[in-house]
């Protein structure tokens, strides 16, 4: 299970909502290189490494608005 993420889900809305998308959507940078843009965008390392935590969650699975991974927590997909 991943516990939700206070710090990133105090994050202002625009970041947050940001992190997410990517989260979501970006399934070809590698780790590396979305750990890095985050940092471009604002994150701090240690956020951007927090956030790729929740990557596979965003991927796997639809969410509403305020009912996300980073927010409320996940399951861990099988097998990872």
């Amino acid at each position: 299970m991943l516990e939700p993420d206070r710090e990133l889900a105090a994050l202002p809305w625009p970041i947050l909502a940001f992190v997410e998308d990517h989260l979501s959507n970006d399934d070809r940078s590698s780790d590396a290189e979305l750990a890095a843009h985050f940092v471009a965008n604002g994150l701090t390392r240690s956020q951007a490494v927090a956030a790729l935590r929740f990557r596979c969650a965003y991927r796997d699975a639809w969410f509403l608005t305020h009912d996300t991974p980073i927010r409320c927590g996940a399951r861990r997909p099988q097998g990872r």
